[in-house]
């Protein structure tokens, strides 16, 4: 029933930072990497500074600890605590106009053009 809950909560609601946030991307010989160092710095700085918010990462924390402390059974009680602290901090950076078209062509040429060299490719001896 939880994950019912989370699941449909995740669906009807839709909080973004209130301000447009720049990230980079950085090649590697697979793909790219996303820098979202703006959106961490967003997550501390709310959590810094907004008490409820502050409060609900501490009760995360306290239920994490409490899990470790004992057998965990597989139920995460904490999974609702990360759902209403992403409601309050927001999961999603607006990416629009032209830093969308930015977004995809760096992506695109981050696509490797050929297998890396740890990989092998189908068929190949081992």
């Amino acid at each position: 029933m939880t994950r019912i809950r989370l699941a449909l909560r995740r669906l009807f609601r839709r909080p973004t930072p209130t301000g447009p946030m720049r990230f980079y991307t950085r090649r590697c010989p697979d793909g790219v990497f996303l820098d979202l160092e703006e959106y961490f710095e967003h997550v501390v700085t709310t959590l810094a500074d907004d008490a409820d918010a502050f409060a609900l990462f501490h009760e995360i924390v306290d239920d994490r600890m409490e899990a470790r402390r004992h057998a965990h059974d597989g139920w995460e009680p904490e999974r609702l605590l990360m759902e209403q602290l992403a409601a309050q901090v927001g999961f999603e950076i607006p990416v629009r106009g032209q830093a969308l078209a930015r977004l995809v062509d760096r992506l695109r040429a981050g696509i490797p053009t050929k297998p890396a060299a740890s990989v092998q490719r189908e068929g190949s001896a081992a």
